[in-house]
C-alpha cells in the first residue's frame, strides 16, 4: 500500500489517500484502477470522483 498526497481537481481540497492496486474498496469508496499509477476516487470534501495519475513525487512518507 502506498500513501499519495492528492489535490481534488474539482474543489482544490488537499488529502492523502492510501492506494492499494490489489484492493478495489477504500475508506473513500470504490477505487477504479486504470493502471499501476492511475486511478479514480471520490474527494472526501466535495464527493466528486476524479481520475488521478500519480508519480513518486506524490508519495507521502
Amino acid at each position: 500500500m502506498t500513501k499519495y498526497h492528492l489535490k481534488c481537481l474539482n474543489c482544490g481540497h488537499d488529502f492523502d489517500f492510501d492506494y492499494n492496486q490489489f484492493v478495489g474498496i477504500s475508506k473513500l469508496g470504490i477505487v477504479m484502477r486504470y493502471g499501476p499509477n492511475s486511478f479514480s476516487v471520490k474527494c472526501p470534501s466535495c464527493r466528486k470522483r476524479e481520475r488521478y495519475d500519480v508519480s513518486d513525487e506524490d508519495v507521502v512518507e
